[in-house]
């Protein structure tokens, strides 16, 4: 049983480690004008809608 709870603790490291590696490519894979721009519009809509 021990071994079960390593085990699962094992794999979900992983995971968690393959899917923050994902995400850290993602990001880094946009250009900052276009998060810029992404941010720009969601500061209006924010700032429109009552």
């Amino acid at each position: 049983m021990k071994n079960l709870v390593w085990m699962f603790s094992a794999v979900s490291a992983v995971a968690a480690y393959v899917i923050a590696r994902q995400q850290a490519r993602n990001v880094a894979a946009q250009p900052v004008a276009e998060l810029a721009h992404k941010l720009e519009v969601a500061w209006a809509d924010h700032h429109t809608i009552a």
